[in-house]
Order: C-alpha cells, then sequence, then structure tokens
C-alpha cells in the first residue's frame, strides 16, 4: 500500500476515533471512558488505536489543533485584520465547535483549549506582525497577544456558558467595544 493511502487510512482512522470519543462524551464523563470502549465505538480494534494515538488525551489534543487550525484558516479570509475582524474569526471558530466546547466544559477539560491556544501564538505572533500597519507595536507584542488571549478566553467561557446565542458578528462587536476601552 502506497504511503499516501496510509496516509489517508491514518486520517480516516483518527477522524472515526474523533467522532467515538465525542459521542461517547455527551454520556459519559471523559474520566470514566476506556481505549477499548473508544476503540469499539470507533469500530477499529485496539491496536489501531494505538496506531494513530496513545492516549484519549491524544485524540482531544489532534481536535483541539483541529480548532486552533479553523481559528488561523478562519482570520487568513480576513482581508485586514483588526480588532472585529480577529474577534469574529475567533467566534466563528467558537461557534463552528461549540459541541465540542461545551463537552469539553462539562467535563471540566476547558483549559486544554488555553493551553493549546497558547502553542499556537506565536504562529499569531507572525501572521499580526505580517499585517500590521503603523498601529501601536505593543498592540502586537508576544505579551499583548498573551494578555488578549485572556481576554478572548474568559469571554469565550462566559459565551459558551450561556449557550452561545449571540453571533459571532454580535461577539465581535462586543470585544471591539471592550478593546476601545482599554486600548
Amino acid at each position: 500500500m502506497s504511503n499516501k493511502n496510509n496516509a489517508s487510512l491514518s486520517l480516516q482512522s483518527k477522524e472515526w476515533i474523533v467522532m467515538a470519543l465525542l459521542i461517547l462524551m455527551r454520556t459519559k464523563k471523559y474520566s470514566d471512558i476506556t481505549i477499548k470502549e473508544l476503540a469499539e465505538k470507533a469500530g477499529i480494534d485496539r491496536k489501531t488505536f494505538y496506531r494513530n494515538f496513545k492516549t484519549k488525551e491524544d485524540v482531544l489534543h489532534f481536535y483541539l489543533d483541529r480548532t486552533c487550525q479553523d481559528y488561523i484558516a478562519n482570520l487568513n479570509k480576513e482581508p485586514v485584520l483588526t480588532t472585529f475582524s480577529v474577534a469574529k474569526a475567533y467566534f466563528l471558530t467558537c461557534k463552528l465547535h461549540s459541541d465540542f466546547l461545551d463537552l469539553l466544559d462539562r467535563n471540566n477539560l476547558l483549559p486544554l483549549l488555553l493551553m493549546v491556544f497558547d502553542e499556537y501564538l506565536p504562529m499569531l505572533h507572525k501572521i499580526f506582525e505580517n499585517t500590521r500597519t503603523g498601529d501601536n507595536p505593543v498592540y502586537y507584542s508576544e505579551y499583548s497577544l498573551s494578555f488578549l488571549t485572556g481576554g478572548f478566553w474568559n469571554i469565550s467561557i462566559k459565551w459558551i456558558r450561556n449557550g452561545g446565542n449571540e453571533t459571532p458578528e454580535e461577539m465581535a462587536q462586543i470585544v471591539e467595544t471592550l478593546m476601545s476601552y482599554s486600548l
């Protein structure tokens, strides 16, 4: 079998495992889910699970990485990065993954998103640096990105726990308003 087919099969297995984990998390606490149960739900054997992941935490990390990559893809769709467009891309991503974020919250695992997001800060810093047009350079420093991440983190938790009723555009407007008060 070619490497391309192997990669495709591996990705398909990973997708099945992720979907199985999400399904199981709807009815069971994450801590109570076993690898055996996860593999069975995914329709694979444990050997296939271990070929793709070492632990069920790796499954979460895989999906969290995808969430962050989706955010970057949404950012790249924006013609100009402003406070509003950055916030809109962020909340579009949250809306896309709202079921997953809700499951993480119900299992007290939401902080994992912040940890993974922090891994992406250097990449985000470069994206913002490359689009800066005379703004205050402090706004784009790594410290400021960390500071802003905390704000996005807290407001997104509030939004998730309130049911995500506001649109991403409404949330972006809220963030833009808050930023105008703080800068």
